[in-house]
């Protein structure tokens, strides 16, 4: 699929797509030079439709029932995808700390990095991929479960600090999905290139190594992308709030809050059980 990006990226820089268009003026080359912008220049547009009408499918299943802190506890103990403390550098479990919540699958997901007391997330020059403290650092199982879908055949996209990139035809980039209960999976995206070291079938326990961290992906910077939905599909299934076990969330990360000019959150007790909610600026790590 990357090789066939290429051609028609080529072609589009050239101009030969909208001369063609411009020569043929008839209705069916305009909805060809739509198409290919859509489907080969752009893919992160298919795939944001493809997550529209997934939120309309949500929506009409779930009525007004859709999953939140009010209604859901999660049936397995979640702990964070990765060991050694890092921040939340996006995410939470209300609308203002949200990861995207009019994206009804990513609505409770967390995008997490590492940063230095200095609040920067990188050293040296931040076009390398692999100057950013969380760049290889080890990915592992949230909680007991069954592998049931993964990619790996993406490579890092570009890095720039700054804006964000994908240089490939998914979002996720490399990315495993876990079933650890009915109807409550988990969703690790922008895994490093060649780093998945489970396959389709495996059975992992809670702390399993799974994979490393990478730049593959929609994605302005190396990070971790972390979700609970209530599905294998990215498209349909509608995101979980996940409710943390054994997580310390107690330290913030005043540097980076005031880099990025972002909203502190706290960490919030879950009702009943000893659990945990965490958001944005939060630094954690698993007890």
């Amino acid at each position: 699929m990357s090789i066939l990006m290429c051609v028609p990226r080529f072609l589009w820089k050239l101009g030969l797509f909208s001369l063609i268009r411009f020569i043929f003026p008839h209705s069916i080359f305009s909805y060809l030079y739509y198409l290919v912008w859509f489907v080969f220049l752009d893919p992160m547009m298919w795939q944001g439709i493809g997550q529209i009408f997934g939120g309309v499918y949500a929506e009409v299943f779930y009525r007004s029932k859709l999953p939140s802190k009010s209604n859901y506890i999660c049936k397995a103990d979640y702990i964070l995808p990765f060991s050694g403390k890092w921040t939340v550098a996006n995410g939470g479990v209300d609308r203002r700390m949200s990861h995207s919540w009019s994206v009804i699958s990513q609505r409770y997901a967390y995008d997490f990095i590492i940063v230095d007391e200095e609040g920067k997330s990188y050293s040296g020059n931040n076009k390398s991929v692999k100057n950013y403290y969380c760049y290889g650092n080890d990915i592992i199982a949230p909680a007991d479960g069954v592998v049931v879908k993964i990619s790996s055949k993406h490579k890092d996209s570009r890095v720039n600090g700054r804006k964000a990139y994908c240089d490939t035809w998914d979002i996720r980039g490399n990315f495993v999905v876990i079933k650890h209960n009915e109807r409550e999976y988990s969703l690790i995206a922008h895994l490093a290139p060649n780093s998945i070291m489970v396959n389709v079938g495996d059975t992992v326990n809670q702390s399993d190594v799974i994979a490393k961290c990478g730049n593959t992906g929609n994605t302005s910077e190396p990070h971790i992308h972390f979700q609970l939905q209530s599905g294998k599909s990215f498209f349909t299934s509608v995101g979980l709030p996940i409710s943390f076990s054994y997580v310390n969330a107690l330290e913030k990360t005043p540097q980076w809050q005031r880099e990025n000019r972002s909203r502190q959150t706290e960490p919030e007790i879950v009702d009943g059980v000893n659990k945990i909610y965490i958001g944005r600026g939060l630094e954690v790590v698993n007890t």
